[in-house]
């Protein structure tokens, strides 16, 4: 009979299996912010392995070198995956997901700029491990074929002593125990440690969870705004909606070194609009796409994934739709890259659009990094606008700005110092200033067909594009606005509502967000929804400002008039930050506890809404 590989082989595989995951995890932690906690974490993570190891070990060890090879091999890959995941959204990716893993050939020129080294290390031993578990007999045949083999294979056979198993057992359970040595530690922290969060994460997916949760929906029940001044405004105009890709606020009204970076939304800011200089993005899992959702049904996105993802065929009453029972004769959907992207094709249909225009339609004259270029995607999209029935609605989403920010040479304006050439603070210049160049051909064309005039035209920036957290951007940044870059620059873009000949310009300074564009537009409208919820106030009557956060930031964040309260994912209470909206000076988290669970409230009741399917008001 074949002599069954040594036990004490196995506990040593175990012990260095457990030594490298700990080394591993010491790179993986410190990214999600922690609290000083990253080696708590590190021991929690190598105590579980040991400890499930251990206890594999003491029933068979074939199934503990199966099962534990393989969950080392899986929580390798995972940790890999989370960290280039993290860098690009500041959060640990969800199972749920994984439905859209499909979608990374699409952006994998993005993975690929976010992908580093110590990324790479993370997997780089996998290959070894797999082989010598799979030769493992092949190698101690060789290693008796001399005279020291033979020693070192007696010694593990029969010196070493085979009550080593208890005794790791013992000391996976001293390293989890201490964790809890670490001060301020507390239990619920754990809910970040990769085995747990993952865990965790696969059970909620499957759990109907959020579905059951109560909803008062009168809560979310439009007003009356007929009263207003604003009511009306622009009664039967054609509707459209520019959604840029990663257009800051900071770019609008700045120079860099002379140049004006956005000519053509600064000229629109001081001639008939209303330009919301305090508007902050709101979108859940998939960015750009749950930047629209939002804008076209005032409902929060999902957190963890795309809504046109998870729940593209809803019964909604979106913006589309609801212009079209008020007299609209057609609403259309443009976008300049691949329609099955973020799932739109399958979703357009019952977000209210009647056509979706993407670039397998147009002619593909131009074509950037990310899709149709900008220019030539407006200039082709206006000769569509030209024939449609009046009045319409068109949602028009930007791609060419999108990150990594690889406006082609020629099309490039801004001429830059050498120390930003090349580097994402100079590209984004350039390509914001590209996205500003386009809109200004496109409002010209609209002119030249006699579509301005009968238009109101709304702008605005789907997400961030540079990180605040990084300091040499925001060094950069902080030159050309003459300030700090801080967080709510960050999550600040622009909102701009062009209403030609209305002879109305303001700047609205009330805190809002993606949810408030449909509400306020509809008052402009003379329009009620009274058919639906709507998580957004209308900005133009709003007394006071409030934006509920979901992405890069926990569910319980918000912004208000005064501040903004910052929950990180990993939820640890001494990273809460509470900054003043005009001093940024931190204040104490504990005062605005209230309005924190309210934000909560309002995210946690839209997604059950969604879930079960019912965001139609009571008759």
């Amino acid at each position: 009979m074949k002599k069954s590989f040594p036990r004490t082989r196995d506990l040593l595989l175990g012990l260095i299996l457990t030594a490298l995951l700990y080394i591993k995890c010491r790179l993986f932690y410190p990214p999600l912010m922690l609290a000083g906690y990253e080696p708590a974490f590190s021991l929690a993570t190598a105590a579980i392995f040991l400890f499930v190891y251990t206890l594999l070990l003491c029933v068979s060890r074939k199934a503990a070198r199966i099962v534990c090879g393989t969950v080392y091999a899986v929580i390798s890959v995972f940790i890999a995956v989370d960290s280039v995941y993290l860098a690009y959204t500041s959060k640990l990716p969800s199972v749920t997901q994984l439905r859209m893993a499909w979608q990374i050939g699409d952006v994998s020129s993005t993975v690929m700029d976010l992908l580093r080294v110590r990324h790479v290390l993370m997997v780089l031993d996998l290959p070894v491990w797999l082989n010598l578990l799979i030769h493992r007999n092949d190698l101690r045949a060789r290693m008796e074929k001399n005279r020291a083999g033979r020693a070192l294979s007696a010694f593990l056979d029969r010196e070493l002593p085979r009550a080593v198993s208890p005794a790791l057992l013992g000391a996976s359970v001293l390293m989890a125990g201490a964790v809890f040595l670490y001060p301020g530690f507390r239990f619920e922290y754990l809910e970040n440690e990769i085995f747990v969060y993952h865990a965790g994460d696969m059970i909620s997916a499957v759990s109907p969870g959020i579905a059951a949760r109560p909803v008062d929906k009168s809560r979310y029940a439009s007003p009356d705004w007929s009263d207003s001044p604003y009511y009306g405004l622009a009664e039967g105009r054609n509707v459209i909606i520019i959604q840029v890709e990663a257009l800051q606020n900071f770019v609008v009204g700045a120079y860099y070194e002379g140049q004006e970076l956005t000519p053509t939304l600064n000229r629109m800011i001081g001639e008939d609009t209303l330009y919301f200089d305090h508007y902050y993005y709101q979108i859940g899992g998939a960015n750009t796409a749950d930047a629209e959702f939002a804008v076209n049904n005032s409902l929060f996105a999902p957190e963890e994934n795309g809504a046109y993802v998870r729940y593209p065929e809803n019964r909604y009453y979106p913006l589309a739709t609801l212009l079209k029972d008020h007299g609209y004769r057609t609403a259309q959907a443009f976008h300049g890259y691949i329609g099955s992207f973020w799932n739109r094709e399958t979703a357009y249909p019952y977000q209210g659009f009647d056509d979706f225009i993407s670039l397998e339609d147009y002619e593909q004259t131009d074509m950037f990094p990310m899709g149709l270029s900008d220019k030539a995607y407006f200039r082709q999209t206006a000769d569509i606008l030209g024939e449609l029935p009046e009045p319409f609605y068109a949602l028009c989403v930007t791609v060419s700005s999108h990150y990594p920010y690889g406006i082609p040479l020629k099309d490039r304006e801004i001429e830059l110092l050498p120390q930003d050439e090349q580097t994402l603070f100079g590209l984004y210049l350039q390509a914001s200033n590209y996205a500003d160049r386009a809109i200004g051909e496109f409002l010209d064309e609209l002119k030249a067909m006699g579509l301005y005039d009968r238009s109101i035209i709304l702008i605005y920036g789907d997400h961030y594009a540079l990180p605040n957290s990084t300091a040499a951007i925001a060094r950069r940044v902080g030159a050309i606005t003459d300030g700090d870059y801080t967080i709510f620059d960050m999550f600040n873009v622009p909102f701009l509502i062009h209403i030609p000949g209305a002879g109305v310009t303001e700047t609205i300074s009330t805190a809002g967000g993606h949810m408030d564009v449909m509400p306020t537009l509809l008052c402009l409208l003379g329009i009620h929804n009274d058919r639906a919820v709507m998580f957004g106030q209308n900005l133009l009557e709003a007394e006071h400002g409030f934006v509920c956060e979901e992405a890069h930031v926990s569910i319980g964040s918000f912004i208000s008039d005064e501040v903004f309260f910052q929950m990180p994912h990993n939820n640890i209470r001494t990273n809460y930050r509470v900054y003043d909206r005009k001093t940024m000076a931190q204040l104490d988290p504990d005062d605005y506890a209230a309005q924190s669970d309210e934000a909560r409230r309002r995210i946690l009741d839209c997604q059950a809404l969604l879930a079960r399917n019912d965001v139609f008001l009571d008759p």
